[in-house]
């Protein structure tokens, strides 16, 4: 079933975030040690891995599936836009949480450090805030509104 988004919102929360989340998911299978050292840059990567921080980066990248699964679900097959609205507010609210999150482990000095970011920091920051940003301005209207589908007429 089509989604009943808008044209940027479909491709961008629809696609795009989807593909994103599933790069997520893998990235902890492909390179642990990049995944799991790379979530805070200027930071000297351990020789071993400590198995708290294999268990958390593993079950990271099975939350992002999670999202990645949910996310084509309800953006894929729900015909009622509070459902969509609801979803992407619920977004919005973890987007915050998740740079807040980044901010903590980095440090102000890093955090503000763009130039020195990695790929990874891009990713937790700079991607999450371009969907946050893009999720207001969907709720502010800017992109167009979610839209039911026209239920056809019951002949009798």
């Amino acid at each position: 079933m089509p989604t009943i988004l808008p044209s940027w919102p479909n491709i961008l929360f629809g696609i795009l975030e989807p593909i994103s989340l599933v790069m997520g998911s893998l990235s902890p299978i492909v390179d642990l040690d990049g995944f799991i050292n790379g979530q805070t840059p200027h930071v000297s990567a351990p020789t071993t891995q400590h198995p708290s921080s294999v268990a958390l980066a593993y079950q990271l990248g099975n939350l992002y599936h999670l999202l990645f699964l949910v996310g084509v679900a309800v953006l894929h097959t729900t015909t009622e836009p509070k459902v969509i609205r609801n979803y992407l507010i619920g977004l919005a609210i973890a987007d915050v949480g998740h740079v807040y999150a980044t901010y903590i482990a980095m440090g102000w000095e890093s955090f503000v450090d763009v130039g020195g970011w990695n790929a990874l920091t891009w990713g937790n920051i700079g991607a999450t805030g371009f969907l946050f940003a893009n999720r207001i301005l969907y709720f502010l209207g800017l992109f167009g509104k979610a839209q039911a589908p026209k239920v056809a007429a019951k002949k009798e």
